[in-house]
């Protein structure tokens, strides 16, 4: 599936799911999540401003983490609409250049629609949604003798598949995988700079407070 393929259906989705039903209001919620996230490896160029030449590289990454928390609004009992900040965190090994090793940072803020469907199993306490999200997204690389690459925040999106599960009546667990991208980014600094995509599965757990 190409990215711009990707990119036309998170923004349908998140618009349909928007534009869901309004049932009577729900009221608000909070959430916080931790996990872990598998960045995809990538090739670009690396352009060296100083010799004015550029070489194939590319990151070859290691798994790492994420944390994040999010407000919601609970529109009915099917559709809620939230904002969310994620930061995200992998070790990762520039190519070409002998193994410079460093981590890739990346802070994104985003607004998602989530779809929850009827509940199953005892009392219908699990309960299986979807979702997806756009918003923006930087990247942080630090290669070491490279210095620090630094990319200014650029368009971001995310599909969000999990099941919540009733633990009490204000508390849910959550558990959920996603698929998050960023459109190419300018990484840059002084010497060097690379247009990068990025684009990484995460498996997450979280709990959710509803008011």
């Amino acid at each position: 599936m190409s990215r711009a393929t990707i990119i036309i259906g998170a923004a349908a989705t998140a618009a349909m799911l928007a534009g869901a039903g309004a049932a009577s209001a729900q009221g608000y919620y909070l959430k916080g999540f931790g996990g872990w996230t598998i960045p995809q490896n990538n090739d670009f160029t690396l352009d060296d401003r100083n010799l004015g030449t550029g070489s194939s590289s590319g990151l070859d990454y290691d798994s790492g983490y994420i944390l994040g928390a999010a407000a919601g609004y609970e529109v009915n009992p099917h559709v809620a609409l939230e904002l969310e900040y994620a930061y995200r965190n992998s070790d990762a090994t520039l190519k070409g250049t002998g193994g410079a090793d460093g981590t890739l940072k990346s802070n994104a803020f985003m607004a998602n629609a989530i779809y929850t469907f009827n509940g199953i199993g005892p009392n219908g306490a699990f309960r299986p949604y979807v979702g997806a999200g756009l918003g923006a997204a930087d990247q942080k690389y630090n290669p070491g003798d490279f210095g620090s690459l630094d990319g200014d925040y650029n368009f971001a999106y995310q599909v969000i598949t999990g099941v919540a599960y009733d633990v009490a009546p204000n508390w849910t667990l959550n558990g959920e995988v996603r698929y998050f991208g960023v459109t190419d980014q300018t990484l840059e600094n002084s010497d060097y700079g690379v247009k990068n995509s990025y684009g990484t599965f995460d498996a997450i757990v979280g709990a959710t407070y509803h008011f």
